[in-house]
């Protein structure tokens, strides 16, 4: 099962990019907010079914919940917008590179924000090379549109804003990850309605509908239950295996896209920038993920010594407590407080 979730994440975010792509740019359906929209009030609608049929627990949406989900909420909203918009002007390859710098913009926001201390060598150097690789590739990129690569960076720098804040009020403890998707959701709505509305984007969409063919409305049924769904395989893969193998999967599944991007919707002019670019990009991916996980094990086995060392010391624990502190650690969690 643990295989098949993190199978299922795979397919479901490396099909994502390719499905944004065909309703906006082969179908015309260039309306970022009302996606946007559409797929929040889904995620709403489905959470309450699913809580309603009992195979779920939810908050209650009170004014303590929004206040403490609002500034995420209205990051990740304005992160999600900009990033269907860069992808509408950017070709598949590329944006998946342009994501890929995500690790540049933690880092700094961590240092910022959460105030920890510079990651190792081996870190900033994967993140230094794949932000080079995205610098080298998108100078050898013809199709080169400035407002798309400027909206791709503001989507990743929103986006690493959004997630250090719900690591910073510890949202992860407050409520589970369905609880926080519902609020979320239930938050973005008042945004997404208020901008719909405030621009032309949902004039021009009413127009659009006006001859619109049953092709078109079938993809945007699938572009809105696609979000949704891609939302719930992180989730499941998350909690059946782990963050980390989530993180391997998202590696693996850009690589994938980005290969097939270079294939798809009319093919990509390719120079010799880009193709170097996009090898550093991959390889620098590739050496961020075998860092963190290098990491990961060393903290993992200085834990189990650290549990040995007592227990040869002579540190038994003899309370229900002590022996769950001791199990933890063992299973490389920090020990409870």
């Amino acid at each position: 099962m643990s295989l098949a979730a993190a199978g299922f994440y795979g397919l479901c975010s490396g099909s994502m990019s390719f499905i944004n792509k065909l309703a906006m740019n082969t179908y015309g359906f260039n309306y970022p907010e009302i996606i946007m929209l559409a797929q929040m009030s889904v995620t709403v609608a489905a959470l309450k079914l699913i809580h309603l049929l009992g195979k779920t627990d939810l908050p209650n949406y009170t004014r303590d919940n929004a206040r403490l989900c609002f500034l995420p909420s209205l990051f990740y909203v304005l992160n999600s917008t900009f990033a269907l918009s860069a992808l509408s002007g950017m070709n598949i390859p590329m944006y998946n590179v342009l994501k890929r710098t995500g690790p540049l913009f933690y880092v700094f926001l961590a240092v910022c924000i959460l105030k920890k201390g510079w990651p190792s060598a081996s870190i900033i150097g994967a993140v230094s090379l794949t932000s080079a690789g995205c610098v080298v590739a998108g100078l050898g990129d013809i199709s080169f549109d400035p407002k798309a690569y400027l909206f791709g960076i503001c989507s990743i720098f929103l986006q690493g804003i959004y997630l250090t804040l719900v690591q910073r009020l510890g949202l992860k403890d407050e409520m589970s990850t369905n609880g926080i998707l519902y609020i979320n959701s239930l938050n973005c709505l008042p945004f997404l309605i208020i901008y719909s509305l405030l621009t032309s984007e949902f004039k021009e969409c009413i127009l659009f509908f006006h001859s619109a063919t049953l092709q078109v409305y079938l993809i945007l049924i699938f572009v809105v239950t696609a979000g949704c769904v891609l939302n719930y395989s992180q989730f499941l893969c998350t909690t059946m295996n782990s963050a980390l193998t989530t993180s391997i999967v998202g590696v693996v599944k850009s690589v994938v896209t980005t290969i097939v991007g270079i294939f798809a919707f009319g093919g990509v002019t390719l120079t010799t920038n880009m193709v170097l670019g996009i090898s550093m990009n991959i390889v620098g991916a590739f050496w961020y993920t075998f860092a963190k996980y290098r990491e990961s094990l060393v903290k993992h086995i200085k834990r189990i010594g650290s549990a040995i060392s007592m227990s040869e010391m002579g540190e038994v624990p003899t309370t229900a407590t002590e022996q769950k502190r001791m199990h933890r650690m063992s299973n490389g969690h920090p020990p409870s407080s």
